[in-house]
C-alpha cells in the first residue's frame, strides 16, 4: 500500500491511435489473428490430442489398480475439452463459413490414429508406474466414453458459435 496520494492522469490506461494509419492497422491485425480452416482443424485436433492421452492414461491406470496420478490425469482432460478445445471452436474464422463441418473432418481424421493414442497411454502408464506389462488394456468402451464427453462441449461451443 502507497503511503502517498497518487492521482491518475486523465487518460491513463487508454490506448491512443498514435497514427492516423491506426485505424486500418487494428482490423489486420484481427483479421491476421482468425484461422483459416486447416488452421482451425490443426487447433482442434491439438487439443484433442491432449486430452484423449490425458483420459487414456487415468482410464488404462485405474483399470490396472494404479491410482496415483488418475485425478491429476482426469483434471488435464477436462481443462484440454472444457476450456482450450471449447476456446479453439469459439476463435474467429475466416475463408470458410461451416464450422461443425470443419469440426468433423478435424474428429473423422483424428479418430483414425486412435490405436496410436492408445499406444502412448499404455507406454507412460508402464514408465510411471514402473510396470513391466499391462493386465488390462483399453477397449472401444474407453473411446466412447472420452468422444460422449468431448460430443458435450463440442456441440454446446459450436451452437453458441452459431
Amino acid at each position: 500500500m502507497p503511503t502517498h496520494k497518487t492521482k491518475a492522469r486523465p487518460g491513463a490506461g487508454v490506448m491512443k491511435p498514435r497514427t492516423r494509419n491506426s485505424a486500418k492497422i487494428a482490423p489486420q491485425i484481427l483479421k491476421a489473428m482468425t484461422y483459416q480452416r486447416e488452421e482451425y482443424k490443426n487447433k482442434i485436433q491439438s487439443h484433442l490430442t491432449g486430452a484423449i492421452i490425458e483420459f487414456y492414461k487415468a482410464r488404462l491406470a485405474k483399470k490396472n489398480g494404479q491410482t496415483r496420478w488418475v485425478a491429476h490425469w482426469m483434471t488435464e482432460a477436462k481443462s484440454l475439452v472444457e476450456h482450450k478445445l471449447v476456446y479453439e471452436i469459439l476463435h474467429a474464422i475466416r475463408g470458410f463459413t461451416d464450422r461443425r463441418k470443419a469440426y468433423e473432418q478435424a474428429v473423422k481424421e483424428f479418430q483414425a490414429n486412435d490405436s496410436s493414442y492408445r499406444r502412448y497411454a499404455a507406454t507412460i502408464v508402464k514408465k510411471d508406474f514402473k510396470l513391466t506389462t499391462l493386465k488390462h488394456a483399453l477397449d472401444d468402451a474407453d473411446t466412447a466414453a472420452f468422444w460422449e464427453y468431448v460430443q458435450g462441449f463440442a456441440d454446446a461451443a459450436l451452437a453458441a458459435a452459431g
